[in-house]
């Protein structure tokens, strides 16, 4: 003999979200609670009052959980049909259902698919789908699902790439495999994956280079002269001096900053590893305390 069933502490509020069908209603419970059988038991429900099936939508955050939700609600139709009473909603149907409700999901078994059961982008294609012109989309247009989409977008990008790297004309992208091919081609995908998760972001604004190169050559040769008027040198300095110098006589200088190859050698200019951090920023030099030991060897306060 079966046991009988424990009261639910919240039983109050399950009838309320089966039964009250015309009031908005906030359901907040935690996983495994039943919240699935709840929804489904009130579009059961809704159905066996006579409501219609295409007048009820139920939207949901993935394409899996629409999926469930109307499995469960089949599963719920076919059982109330057969005379059955699921456990779910049995508080709301104590003696079965009444001859009008089961005439009536009769009826809204045939008719099951034009619940709207979907996500919100499958809900809003719902809606526009009939007015293609209007909503300027394509008449053919699905909704993917996540996997769909990120083998769609792949797709899409090895188009691109292929498009922008056949072209007879060198462009910067070609330029950028031809010099480092598996770094750059990550580094676009990093990029367009950013564009794609985010698509209000804007690229930063951008500065004339020429100016930006002439203050690194002016600041090169301020540092060289501000250490020749010192009465003293303190080597690490020196050795910094002496491979900024490097790096100045070793630039481009037929850079073309309209040419996508004089970008990129522009770009590639590769300082001294000792002037470098382990992530490949130039590093802040203290020699505060080296310069006053250096200056205090040569007799200066």
């Amino acid at each position: 003999m079966n046991k009988p069933l424990k009261t639910l502490a919240d039983k109050d509020a399950r009838i309320l979200a089966l039964t009250s069908h015309e009031r908005s209603l906030l359901v907040e419970a935690g996983a495994g609670s039943g919240k699935t059988a709840i929804m489904a038991g009130r579009i059961v429900l809704m159905l066996a009052d006579g409501v219609k099936a295409k007048s009820i939508a139920a939207v949901t955050f993935t394409e899996l959980a629409a999926s469930e939700l109307l499995i469960r609600v089949r599963k719920f139709v076919g059982q109330l049909i057969s005379g059955q009473v699921p456990q779910e909603i049995a508080m709301v149907l104590p003696n079965g259902l009444s001859e009008s409700q089961k005439a009536n999901l009769l009826e809204a078994d045939k008719s099951l698919d034009e619940i709207a059961c979907t996500t919100i982008h499958g809900f809003c294609q719902k809606l526009i789908k009939p007015y293609p012109v209007e909503a300027n989309i394509d008449p053919g247009a699905a909704i993917l699902d996540s996997r769909e989409a990120d083998l769609a977008f792949q797709e899409i990008l090895d188009n691109w790439l292929r498009e922008r790297l056949s072209n007879r004309e060198a462009g910067l992208i070609a330029e950028m495999v031809r010099h480092e091919k598996d770094d750059t081609i990550e580094t676009i995908r990093s990029v367009l994956q950013q564009m794609r998760k985010r698509r209000t972001i804007l690229a930063p604004e951008t500065v004339p280079l020429e100016p930006l190169i002439q203050d690194f050559f002016d600041s090169v040769s301020n540092f060289e002269q501000t250490l020749k008027r010192s009465n003293f040198q303190e080597q690490e300095t020196v050795e910094i001096v002496r491979h900024f110098r490097t790096l100045v006589n070793e630039f481009p200088k037929d850079i073309d900053l309209n040419d996508p190859g004089s970008i990129v050698r522009l770009v590639a200019s590769t300082p001294d590893q000792s002037l470098l951090t382990d992530k490949g920023k130039f590093r802040a030099y203290q020699k505060q305390g080296k310069w006053k030991a250096a200056a205090k060897a040569v007799g200066l306060a």
